[in-house]
């Protein structure tokens, strides 16, 4: 790669840039963070904590602070963070109903419940703002709430092991039907251990965090249970073995779950695999059989929906992990091809056709705008130094607990 074509690419992503936070930032409620404005108007978990990257990176905490402390009022007494609030109503007949109280959903349409990422990923956040803002009064207004987050996620480990054991639809895939040993999942569940680390070093309670980084640990010494040879498999149940799955993998080389020497072969499998051939990342490979779909999904006429479709978040923070291992010029063509998708359109959807096109189908379309891609995108780009007005920096290192320590600088 030379010179003028990283020019060329940080011409495109400064541009996609102030789409995306324009993006994230229409997202913004007084009570926290919308996943988007179309279909997903209300509090999800996952959307919004993911999205508080990129609102941290913007400066934006008091909004990080309002997402934080709304899912704190609304937790379970047993520690399990809902999967959504919905605060905004809904419209029947053409007549909003606007609630009065906010309504806790564990599980959209109540059939599978309590998913498991958004007890980890409310304490990840919740690190990552008081690592961003320094603000320990909150860090000991949350750490009941943490203790009890990530005791409901200890006790998903049903046979001992050290990993989570989850149910059907336990993860963001919810269109996917497996079980039991989820990577992704436990690459959250170690993640939050570290985050619960440095949260208990931020109130001073250091022997505590001594037994949380212990027990991290032990969990990232059995994550190797997944790994293949050549990247980490998506699931185990049993003796049966998945295949690859980019959300994990992703995650483990961004959070240093992964070694070095293991980030290489998942880099390599994916250059192999063409797997980022004209197209920021796919998700599975091999795809899913239909038989993997949850029934509704096809109703809904998206059986594709996690398995070809392409979801931008994920090449995204690939790119980040490339800056990490010094393919600066490889991660500034992922962001700025990501960001040719933004601009043609002049908005962040939610998930989109390998070709480049907002998903529209004729029962669904891509909702928009969508937070979880903007919020991540506009984070890759503070961290890698490329935003409109600030000067390229050197690759640096993704820290082990919170990512790229959430542009502390």
């Amino acid at each position: 790669m030379n010179t003028t074509d990283d020019a060329a690419h940080v011409g495109a992503i400064r541009r996609a840039y102030g789409i995306a936070v324009r993006d994230l930032r229409a997202c913004y409620n007084p009570d926290g963070i919308v996943a988007g404005r179309l279909h997903f108007n209300a509090y999800w978990a996952r959307d919004g904590f993911w999205a508080s990257f990129g609102a941290l990176a913007l400066g934006d905490y008091d909004q990080v602070a309002s997402e934080l402390d709304t899912f704190l009022r609304f937790q379970h007494a047993n520690g399990c963070v809902p999967v959504r609030l919905e605060f905004v109503g809904q419209t029947v007949g053409g007549y909003r109903r606007l609630l009065t109280r906010p309504k806790v959903v564990g599980r959209a349409g109540g059939i599978f419940a309590d998913p498991v990422d958004p007890a980890a990923l409310f304490i990840i956040a919740a690190a990552a703002y008081i690592a961003r803002t320094g603000d320990v009064e909150f860090a000991r207004r949350f750490e009941p709430a943490m203790d009890r987050a990530i005791g409901w996620l200890m006790r998903q480990d049903r046979d001992g092991d050290d990993l989570i054991e989850s149910h059907f639809l336990a993860d963001w895939m919810d269109s996917i039907l497996k079980v039991d040993k989820i990577f992704d999942l436990n690459v959250m569940y170690c993640v939050g251990l570290q985050a619960c680390e440095a949260i208990k070093r931020a109130v001073g309670a250091d022997h505590d965090a001594e037994q949380y980084r212990g027990l991290a640990g032990r969990v990232r010494e059995r994550l190797q249970l997944f790994w293949n040879g050549d990247y980490f498999v998506d699931w185990i149940h049993g003796r049966g073995r998945g295949g690859f799955s980019s959300d994990g993998n992703v995650l483990a080389m961004f959070f240093r779950v992964a070694t070095p020497e293991q980030v290489q072969r998942i880099l390599e499998f994916i250059t192999t695999r063409g797997l980022q051939d004209g197209t920021p990342l796919r998700p599975c490979d091999p795809v899913y059989p239909w038989w993997r779909v949850f029934p509704l999904y096809y109703v809904a006429g998206i059986p594709d929906y996690h398995r070809t479709l392409i979801w931008p978040w994920q090449g995204t923070i690939l790119a980040l992990c490339k800056d990490g291992r010094g393919d600066r010029a490889g991660a500034l063509a992922d962001l700025a091809l990501i960001g040719t998708w933004y601009t043609r359109s002049n908005a962040v959807n939610e998930v989109y056709t390998p070709d480049g096109r907002p998903l529209s189908r004729r029962f669904y379309t891509a909702e928009v705008p969508f937070a979880w891609n903007a919020g991540t995108y506009v984070y890759a780009v503070e961290t890698l130094g490329v935003r409109p007005g600030g000067e390229p920096r050197t690759s640096q290192a993704v820290p082990p607990i919170v990512p790229h320590d959430i542009m502390k600088r």
